[in-house]
């Protein structure tokens, strides 16, 4: 299904108008939104994207995975895809999927510290200290001035 230009900008009018919602804290009209964008345009990576996060918002992470999941089939180069539905797979403590995600978006982007944060965190779970501890110091290398610097500071004191 080729998407027209009118389409398009519909598209992303619901998506802008979704987001809008989201940041109000109204995540059950930003899912009726994304659904909306979705109808519009199922090839949308973003709307499954965004309604992935409403539903993470709402502690729906089973519905979360499967949005990632499709937002990941379409545009299986966005690392932040799959940081998000490692953090879902964390939240339904299911460590081995998070590790696998946190591992690719590490592959997708090197720098992402969030993704060695997520999985420094499954891997310690999981009683992987020397692998946690790997993860967790490259977090306090790629970012000393963020807050996941003092997380990570305090799982490697707590190993």
């Amino acid at each position: 299904m080729k998407v027209n230009y009118m389409n398009e900008q519909k598209y992303n009018e619901i998506i802008n108008q979704a987001v809008s919602a989201m940041k109000k804290g109204n995540f059950e009209n930003a899912i009726d939104e994304l659904d909306k964008a979705i109808m519009l345009n199922p090839k949308g990576d973003v709307a499954f994207n965004f309604r992935g996060m409403a539903y993470d918002q709402l502690g729906q992470f089973n519905q979360s995975i499967i949005d990632y999941s499709k937002a990941i089939k379409l545009n299986s180069k966005e690392n932040t895809y799959y940081l998000q539905r490692g953090l879902c797979y964390i939240e339904l403590d299911q460590y081995d999927k998070s590790i696998k995600d946190f591992t690719k978006a590490i592959k997708l982007n090197p720098n992402n510290h969030l993704a060695y944060m997520g999985r420094g965190t499954s891997y310690s779970v999981l009683n992987q200290k020397d692998k946690a501890r790997k993860d967790l110091e490259k977090v306090i290398s790629l970012k000393p001035n963020d807050i996941t610097f003092s997380d990570a500071k305090n799982l490697l004191s707590n190993m």
